[in-house]
């Protein structure tokens, strides 16, 4: 294990873990992530308690389901709608829904509103429709649908910024669970390339933000604007701090899309990924320590924290559980049980938020429904926006954690 992560480590493990577990963990700091991780469940998490004492409330995944549903098709629009179908591949009230985006996209005839026409909405563009209708497909996709996913490639030109970087993940995506070759042409180069691109941005990325991570790992310094451009902001400036570039990534490996050497490289990125997520975790509870002590109220900083959190759990628990699909190469044996143990790890940290526990002794407890519940919040807002598609990504992460290979 490296320093970097023994430190972030060491620091989640704080007032969690009882002396014991520290014991062991510093007398075994030579293994693997993941055998820290499972202890961390055995006697960090449950405080060393017997199992059946440790009761925590089901009832947010009984009601959350329910709640989204009917909000998502109360917006109606393109970009809801993917994100419920997602999330809940298998719900029957959706199942018109899901009929009409399959007949939308093997119509070669139809047309899919770009990024922005529809107002301020994230992600509405089509590569995010067709990468929904893909991956509810199954593993039998259509020859249709294929074809489709073909046409979108061969329009699609080689990035000339960052922010196209950013827009070509649904796509990759899209065209990895279509079985493409690497050979496959998009606009005048071939898909190998618009791969090498998305690897490179990544990399430089993480690289510029490498520093806070590992000498900061009680998240005490405060991270860059996400508005401000990757050379700033680093990661933080994709969508999703680059967390969907990532998961196509993962998807470009399941389908034997990359090289050996991208192999590896993807593996870095996965081990970075792991970092920035134990990292995030903490410098989002020292964000919210630091709003009540700056006079936020606690409502108010409470709720900012569990969708900030919401977001980051969900979408490193989507792509952990996809990357324990992949096959443990030479050296790489001990990372990919690292990430079964890490996106355990998630889930724990999911349940203490949403179990209506005092966050961090603020007198407040987080409400994952409260924003889609409440009449004062438009569908339109952004704030909305944050709690409907975080928590799709959520409850999909968590379907995918039970079955790392369901669609």
């Amino acid at each position: 294990m490296s320093p970097a992560t023994e430190s972030i480590l060491m620091e989640t493990m704080k007032g969690r873990a009882m002396e014991a577990g520290m014991r062991y963990f510093r007398k075994f700091r030579t293994k693997s992530f993941a055998s820290v991780l499972l202890l961390l469940g055995v006697c960090g998490l449950s405080s060393c308690q017997p199992e059946s004492s440790v009761k925590v409330p089901q009832t947010w995944q009984q009601r959350l389901p329910g709640l989204l549903v009917e909000s998502g098709l109360e917006a109606g629009d393109p970009w809801a709608m993917a994100h419920l179908h997602l999330a809940f591949p298998e719900n029957e009230s959706l199942e018109s829904q899901r009929v009409q985006l399959k007949e939308l996209l093997i119509d070669s005839q139809s047309v899919i509103p770009i990024h922005g026409h529809d107002g301020e909405r994230g992600e509405q563009h089509p590569h995010l429709l067709l990468r929904t209708a893909v991956v509810l497909s199954g593993p039998e996709i259509s020859a249709s649908l294929i074809e489709r996913v073909r046409s979108d490639l061969q329009k699609t030109k080689s990035p000339e910024s960052w922010k196209e970087v950013n827009d070509l993940a649904w796509l990759l995506d899209a065209v990895a669970r279509s079985s493409l070759n690497r050979e496959s042409e998009a606009k005048g180069i071939p898909l190998a390339e618009l791969i090498s691109r998305v690897f490179a941005e990544l990399e430089a990325a993480d690289r510029s933000i490498t520093a806070i991570v590992e000498q900061d790992p009680a998240g005490e310094v405060r991270r860059p604007s996400g508005l401000a451009g990757p050379t700033e902001a680093g990661i933080w400036a994709y969508t999703c701090s680059g967390a969907h570039l990532l998961g196509a990534l993962v998807e470009c490996d399941l389908a034997g899309l990359l090289t050996p050497a991208e192999e590896v490289r993807l593996m870095g990125l996965l081990q970075q990924f792991e970092l920035r997520l134990v990292w995030e975790i903490n410098y989002r509870k020292a964000e919210l320590k630091r709003a009540i002590a700056g006079g936020v109220s606690p409502r108010r900083a409470v709720r900012e924290y569990g969708l900030a959190l919401t977001k980051l759990l969900g979408h490193g628990l989507e792509i952990m559980t996809r990357a324990t699909l992949l096959e443990a190469r030479s050296g790489s044996s001990e990372a990919v049980e690292s990430f079964s143990a890490v996106a355990d790890f998630l889930v724990e940290e999911i349940q203490d938020l949403f179990s209506s526990r005092d966050v961090l002794q603020s007198g407040e407890v987080f409400d994952p429904g409260a924003v889609l519940r409440s009449q004062a919040v438009s569908i339109e807002s952004p704030v909305w926006e944050r709690s409907f598609g975080d928590l799709c990504h959520l409850f999909r992460g968590l379907r995918l954690h039970k079955s790392p290979g369901s669609y």
